[in-house]
């Protein structure tokens, strides 16, 4: 997801948090809002590290789009981080961040298994097609030496 989208997600999502803060609502109660904030963030974060990569484009308005949106990102955070520990203390926002490392690890870890899944599906289809082949070719042959 480019930056500029994952920003506006972002912004949705904590608009819905602030809101949600300001009503009284706890964190539990809104951990989709935040979920997907957190989401979004991190897509912005990658982005800017990719977009900092390419070669091709408009360097100049990529950077600057990038670097705006990773900015805000920050903005948010900062601001969320800020009233979490207010509310609850330093060590939720430590939670939270732990919580959030431990899920990125495993949907990295479900990933990378789905993709050993493909490659050894692949695998044994291309190895299976092989072995009807020379199957095929064998009875082939033999089928016009008995003739």
């Amino acid at each position: 997801m480019d930056p500029v989208s994952a920003i506006a997600i972002a912004s949705t999502a904590y608009k819905a948090i602030q809101k949600g803060f300001q009503i009284g609502k706890d964190i539990e109660s809104m951990s989709g809002d935040i979920g997907r904030w957190m989401g979004a963030i991190q897509s912005v974060k990658e982005g800017h590290d990719k977009a900092k990569g390419r070669r091709f484009g408009s360097v100049e308005e990529e950077a600057l789009e990038t670097y705006a949106a990773k900015k805000k990102a920050e903005k948010m955070e900062n601001e969320l981080r800020n009233f979490v520990t207010g509310q609850y203390g330093f060590s939720a926002w430590q939670d939270i961040i732990r919580i959030q490392g431990r899920l990125r690890k495993a949907r990295i870890a479900e990933r990378r298994r789905k993709t050993e899944q493909v490659e050894t599906i692949v695998t044994w289809a291309l190895a299976a097609s092989i072995a009807i082949l020379l199957l095929g070719f064998l009875v082939f042959v033999v089928n016009t030496v008995l003739e």
